[in-house]
This record gives C-alpha cells, structure tokens and sequence, in this order.
C-alpha cells in the first residue's frame, strides 16, 4: 500500500495538544511551553505523528458513524480475525485463539490490566528511564511503586540498558514485573534482538 509520508497537514484548531494547547496553563505538564523568541513550534510527538490517517481507516470510521446508534458492542469475527492475522504475519502466531484476545482501547489501560494481573498496589515495578510520563502516571496513579534502572549512553552516544543494573535492582526491591518498551519512549532505541534476548535472560533469572 503507498502511504503519503510527505503531504504537510494543519491541525490548527482542530483541538491537538501538540499544537493548540502549547503553552497553555491548563495543559501545563502535558504539552510543551512556547518556544523561546525567533524559534518556531515543530510538533515532534511519538504517539501524535503529523501524518494522515490510511484512507481505509478513515473509510471504515465513516461508513461505520453512518448508523446512528453508537451503544455498546460485542467484538465481531471480523475483530478477532484481524488480531490473528496480524499476529500470523507479523510476529509468525499461528495458534492465537480468541480466548486469548482482549480489549483495551489504548496502550496505558492495556499496561495497567497487566500490572493488575501480575502485581498488588504498593509492589515495585522496574522500568527504564528515562521514562514515558504515560507510564510513570498510570503506575503511581494506581499505588504501584516505580524502581528506575537509568539507561546508559555509549562511547556512539548511543542509549543501552544496563543489565547488571537491572539484576541489582530487581533483587534489592522483590521486583517480580516489569515494563518494556520497545521500541523505548522517549528516547527511540528500537532494541537489537541481542539486547531484548540479554533483558530476557535478566528476568527470567529473577522470575520476572
């Protein structure tokens, strides 16, 4: 499919924290302060890219809000077989079943159904900072504790996880979860197979 990388969209008022909250006391914290004088705004989001939205995406929304009726839904075969198929050819899961999919409908609530699963409010959690705000809110704003393992820039300048770091602190602090980003928020390392199979190791040492 040839996706339009190139076309430059304004999204003045049209109610985007990149652009028409900066500088705004209400989202003070969230979007980012007005650049200092001779300096323009360029909005440079991760989650909140300046690029449109697939046209069948945008059919698909359309011709479903042509209906009326917006109450509650029940997942559809269609809803699961997409799931699959993207796990089938993506990632190589060829025996993902739907009792196996869930529903979350945004990465930070899916992060806190896990941590409800695996860990009680007041249990240390390890992540890697620096840390996406997304993440440190949802876990404190839900009685988890955070324990940072600070990633660590090369002789390159490049950011790498220190994994002896990690193993210390996993044992100091009972850590038994973890979250991993990949790739990480905010400083952009898509991580190696290597360096994901060396974090691998490290928690499975610890029963992580």
């Amino acid at each position: 499919m040839k996706y339009d990388f190139e076309t430059l969209i304004d999204r003045r008022g049209h109610d985007a924290i990149a652009v028409d909250a900066v500088g705004s006391e209400q989202f003070k914290g969230t979007a980012p302060s007005k650049p200092m004088k001779g300096f323009d705004e360029i909005p440079m989001w991760v989650a909140d890219m300046n690029f449109p939205t697939a046209k069948s995406i945008q059919d698909a929304i359309i011709a479903r809000a042509q209906h009326p009726a917006f109450g509650y839904f029940v997942p559809t075969d269609q809803y699961y077989d997409a799931i699959a198929f993207w796990h089938r050819i993506r990632k190589g899961v060829t025996d993902l079943s739907r009792e196996e999919i869930g529903y979350e409908n945004g990465v930070l609530g899916g992060v806190v159904s896990a941590l409800k699963v695996f860990a009680s409010p007041g249990d240390a959690v390890l992540l890697h900072s620096p840390t996406y705000m997304g993440f440190t809110s949802c876990v404190t704003g839900n009685g988890y504790h955070i324990v940072h393992s600070p990633l660590k820039t090369d002789t390159s300048g490049v950011w790498r996880m220190d994994y002896e770091d990690m193993d210390r602190k996993i044992k100091e602090n009972h850590i038994h979860i973890a979250i991993f980003c990949n790739p990480h928020n905010p400083c952009g390392r898509a991580w190696s197979r290597d360096e994901i199979r060396a974090a691998m190791e490290v928690y499975e040492r610890n029963d992580v």
